[in-house]
């Protein structure tokens, strides 16, 4: 069975590899895998610990504008896992928030709450399939004093406090009618994951749908639906004599007509059961190319990526795309379960 598994694993990354590329709408980071429960309400409890907290920060195209980075988006959570010390399957449960923000004013705040189920389906404890839906709000806001329109277009003016902004004189009316300036909707998502460990090969694959309750997003009086996502991720960890290892990754996304593929690896080195150290690459293909370094120590998880845009941006970006930190502790309380978790352990 382990073998036909593993062709199945690697039909699938195939596959993904040759999917259509393009750009995704929500918000997405370099280094997805650190970053769980934005990939998958299922990572809720899938940990390598009894707690997990995580926080990312990504800040992106700064040489575009002179107020700073275009966007910036943080985010933090925190999940567990509810296994007993004899439980093969285990509840997870978890919360994050994150604030997606642009130089021109406009936020996505987002909080979820998240619920996932960890099932064994073999004797053997190698092959595990997890659940779990996240449930929330979405709230969206815009700073209408950040916004300039093209009626307001003066030749003749120069702006003294913005150099972005000059010729566009904000005394003239921009005839714009916005109903309201923010609204808030709920939203919901659901995940599954497959994750096995044959011969201290981990392997995971899952796939997640999110927005499953659309929701109106428009500051006019029209309805404008917010489309819903579909992701595909998969991680392979392979290693080899002497604490080598590699980790090859994939992330594909689609939202309404835009779509995402991400593909790279990470080579590291592994000391024991407490330190490992890895560096990386990779493409989200069609926009950037991704370089990242890693240091994992007693718990702690530490990511630097940075992305050099490869598009037709790079025009004016200069190929500076985003800078991206992730950290994330993971610790084990003093019931601690035994093997480690169910659904996530690591050999």
């Amino acid at each position: 069975m382990d073998r036909i598994f593993t062709k199945i694993i690697i039909i699938f990354w195939v596959a993904m590899c040759c999917t259509v590329q393009g750009i995704g709408q929500d918000i997405h980071y370099t280094q997805f895998y650190q970053s769980p429960l934005t990939l998958n309400p299922a990572m809720n409890g899938h940990i390598e610990g009894k707690y997990r907290l995580n926080v990312m920060y990504r800040t992106q195209w700064t040489n575009i504008s002179n107020k700073g980075a275009i966007y910036q988006t943080p985010s933090a959570s925190f999940d567990i896992n509810l296994g007993g010390n004899t439980s093969r399957n285990s509840w997870g449960i978890g919360a994050m928030v994150f604030n997606d923000q642009t130089a021109g004013g406009l936020t996505n705040l987002t909080m979820l709450l998240g619920l996932a189920y960890h099932l064994n389906i073999d004797r053997a404890e190698r092959h595990y399939l997890s659940g779990g839906i996240q449930a929330g709000f979405i709230q969206k806001r815009i700073d209408l004093s950040n916004l300039t329109f093209g009626n307001q277009f003066n030749p003749n003016y120069e702006n003294p406090t913005n150099s972005d902004d000059n010729y566009f004189d904000p005394s003239i009316d921009d005839r714009e009618d916005f109903d309201n300036d923010k609204f808030s909707f709920p939203d919901m998502r659901i995940g599954l994951i497959w994750s096995s460990y044959i011969e201290k090969v981990v392997i995971k694959a899952g796939f997640a749908y999110m927005h499953l309750l659309g929701g109106d997003e428009t500051y006019y009086s029209f309805e404008s639906a917010l489309p819903s996502r579909l992701v595909l991720h998969g991680d392979f960890k392979i290693p080899f004599e002497g604490g080598l290892f590699i980790r090859p990754n994939l992330l594909y996304m689609n939202q309404a007509k835009a779509s995402q593929v991400n593909i790279g690896t990470h080579i590291g080195y592994t000391v024991g059961n407490n330190f490992e150290a890895y560096i990386g690459g990779g493409m989200r293909l069609g926009d950037a190319f991704l370089a990242t370094v890693g240091l994992d120590y007693k718990g702690f998880k530490l990511g630097v990526s940075y992305d050099m845009n490869t598009s037709l941006l790079d025009v004016v970006s200069n190929r500076v795309g985003a800078y991206e930190l992730s950290l994330t502790y993971s610790g084990a309380s003093a019931n601690r379960v035994k093997p480690l978790l169910p659904a996530v352990r690591f050999f």
